[in-house]
C-alpha cells in the first residue's frame, strides 16, 4: 500500500509530476491528432467577430433561419496577408508567395441573425475549395468575417495560377476577390 506525502516537500513533487504527466498527455494527443489529419488539399478556417459586443459563438449545424439577402449592409471582400484580432484585414494584397496563408475578409458588415455564410475558392476559373457554411446566432454590427485557406503539410505550396474567393451569402453568391499566386 502507497502512503500519502506527509510533507509539504512531498505533496508539491506530487504536484509538479502529475502536471508534467498530464502536459505530455496533451501535447502527446495534439502531435497524434495533427499527424492524422493531414492530407494534400488546403485547408480552411473562418471566423466571425462583432466588434463592438466581442462575442463570437456561431453554430453552423443550424439550419438558416433568414432566407433573404440584403446585401446593402455588407462590406467589401478583400484578400489579405494577415487578420488583427478583430478578423479584419491587414496588409490587404492581390499577390501572394506560393505557401503564404491567404485571408479572405468580408469588412465592416451588419449580419443578422440567420445570417449563413461561406466561401469558395477558384484557380484558373475552376472551384477548388468551399469552406464550411457559418450561421450568425445573433445580430452583429460592424463585423469582420475571415476564411483562411492554407496550403497543408502534403502541400506545402500552392500552384502558382490567378485565383478568386467568392463570399456566399445565404446562399447567393455576394461579391469575389481575385489576386494572384507566384
Amino acid at each position: 500500500m502507497q502512503q500519502a506525502p506527509t510533507n509539504n516537500s512531498q505533496m508539491r513533487t506530487a504536484a509538479i509530476v502529475t502536471i508534467v504527466v498530464i502536459i505530455g498527455l496533451l501535447l502527446l494527443g495534439r502531435f497524434v491528432t495533427g499527424m492524422m489529419g493531414n492530407d494534400n488539399t488546403p485547408t480552411t478556417s473562418d471566423t466571425i467577430n462583432n466588434t463592438n459586443s466581442g462575442n463570437t459563438d456561431l453554430n453552423p449545424q443550424n439550419n438558416n433561419t433568414n432566407n433573404t439577402t440584403d446585401t446593402s449592409n455588407l462590406g467589401p471582400v478583400v484578400a489579405a496577408q494577415n487578420i488583427d484580432r478583430d478578423n479584419c484585414a491587414v496588409d490587404a494584397t492581390t499577390s501572394f508567395d506560393d505557401n503564404d496563408p491567404i485571408y479572405v475578409v468580408l469588412e465592416d458588415s451588419q449580419l443578422p441573425k440567420g445570417t449563413s455564410m461561406f466561401a469558395r475558392m477558384y484557380r484558373d476559373g475552376t472551384a477548388i475549395e468551399d469552406t464550411r457554411e457559418l450561421v450568425a446566432e445573433e445580430d452583429y454590427n460592424n463585423t469582420c468575417v475571415s476564411f483562411v485557406f492554407e496550403p497543408t503539410d502534403r502541400a506545402e505550396v500552392w500552384d502558382a495560377g490567378n485565383y478568386e474567393v467568392e463570399f456566399y451569402v445565404n446562399g447567393n453568391a455576394y461579391q469575389s476577390t481575385s489576386f494572384q499566386i507566384r
